[in-house]
C-alpha cells in the first residue's frame, strides 16, 4: 500500500464519502461520486467511464456494489492512496469553495459573496464544467462592487465573456490611463494594455477635432442673418462652456454631449436655426454622427480583441 501524506479536511471529508480527491497542499477530501457525476459534466465523463477488465455496469446496482467493483479495479479516487489530484494550479482554498458550491455548504447571506471567492468559483467551475457554478458566479459579479474594470476584462477574456470586455473598456476610457495601478497593468495583460492606450490617444485626437470644428448650422429658411447665426454657434461651440470646454475637460463624452445637445443655448442664434442644427446631429445614423466615433472606436477596439482570444 502506498504511503499516504497530508491530511483529511475537517468538514469535506465525509465517513460516507465514495469518491477521494487530493490537493496540491495535500489536503484530502472525500465526497459523494454521484452528486459530482449529477453537477460536473468533467466528472460525468470521468466517472461515468467502463471499469477496466469488468463487464458493463447494470443500472439497478447499488452505490456500494459500484464502489466495491471500483476499488477491486484499483480505480483512481476510492481511497486516500489512490486519491484524484486537483490540477496544480488549484489551490486548497480554490478547492474548498468548489467542494463546497457542489455539496452546497456554502454559508447563507444575503450579501453578494466575496470577490475572490467568486473568481475561485469561477476557475474551477470552468475547467470542470459545472454549468450552474458558473452561473451562479457570473450572477453575482455582473454588478459586484469590488470587482474593477482591469479584472473584469481579465474575466471576460479567460472566459470569454465578451459583454464584460467592452463594459470593462467602457469603464476604463472614462479615467485616465495614468491612473491604472501595476495590478490593475497585469490584469490586462501587454496586448489589451496597448489596445486601450492607444484608444485612448484616438478618443483625445476626436475630440480635439470635434471640438475646434463645429457641426455645420442648418438654417431656418427666414433665417435673418446667417452669417451671424454661424458666427454664434460656432463661438458657443468652442468656447469654454460649449463644446470645446466640455470635450477637452473630459467632463462629458461624445455621447453625453449626443443626448444633452437638446438643453443647449447659444445666445445670438436664431431660435429655429439652433432648433434644426440640433435635430439634424441627433438624426444623424450613430454609424455617420461625429458625436458617436467615440463609441465606435472604443467598441472596434474591442471586438478586435474578442477576436484574439479563440
Amino acid at each position: 500500500m502506498a504511503a499516504v501524506f497530508g491530511k483529511r479536511h475537517s468538514r469535506l471529508y465525509f465517513a460516507d464519502g465514495t469518491f477521494t480527491l487530493k490537493a496540491e497542499d495535500g489536503t484530502y477530501y472525500n465526497v459523494n461520486r454521484e452528486l459530482l457525476i449529477l453537477k460536473s459534466d468533467f466528472f460525468c465523463g470521468m466517472l461515468s467511464l467502463p471499469i477496466p477488465g469488468h463487464p458493463p455496469l447494470r443500472l439497478n446496482q447499488t452505490s456500494k456494489e459500484l464502489l466495491q467493483k471500483a476499488k477491486e479495479a484499483g480505480l483512481d479516487g476510492t481511497s486516500d492512496e489512490t486519491a484524484v489530484k486537483f490540477p496544480p494550479h488549484f489551490t486548497s482554498s480554490e478547492c474548498d469553495i468548489f467542494l463546497e458550491f457542489i455539496f452546497n455548504i456554502l454559508p447563507w447571506t444575503k450579501d453578494s459573496p466575496g470577490l475572490d471567492r467568486l473568481c475561485a468559483l469561477l476557475k474551477t467551475c470552468d475547467f470542470y464544467a459545472v454549468e450552474s457554478g458558473m452561473e451562479y458566479a457570473t450572477h453575482h459579479l455582473e454588478n459586484h462592487p469590488d470587482l474593477r474594470a482591469a479584472l473584469r476584462y481579465q474575466l471576460a477574456s479567460t472566459y470569454h465573456i465578451a459583454r464584460w470586455a467592452h463594459r470593462a473598456f467602457r469603464e476604463m476610457m472614462l479615467a485616465s490611463i495614468l491612473d491604472l495601478s501595476l495590478q490593475e497593468e497585469a490584469w490586462l495583460g501587454w496586448d489589451a494594455y496597448r489596445v486601450l492606450v492607444r484608444t485612448h490617444a484616438q478618443v483625445a485626437k476626436y475630440r480635439l477635432t470635434l471640438a475646434f470644428f463645429p457641426p455645420d448650422v442648418v438654417h431656418a429658411h427666414f433665417c435673418y442673418d446667417k452669417a451671424y447665426c454661424q458666427s454664434r454657434w460656432e463661438a458657443n461651440w468652442v468656447g469654454l462652456t460649449g463644446g470645446l470646454g466640455t470635450l477637452l475637460m473630459d467632463e462629458v463624452s461624445g455621447a453625453e454631449m449626443h443626448d444633452g445637445l437638446s438643453e443647449m443655448e447659444v445666445p445670438g442664434m436664431t431660435g429655429e436655426c439652433r432648433l434644426l442644427t440640433i435635430t439634424s446631429i441627433q438624426d444623424t445614423p450613430s454609424e455617420k454622427s461625429l458625436l458617436r466615433k467615440e463609441e465606435q472606436l472604443v467598441e472596434t477596439a474591442v471586438e478586435a480583441l474578442i477576436k484574439t482570444w479563440a
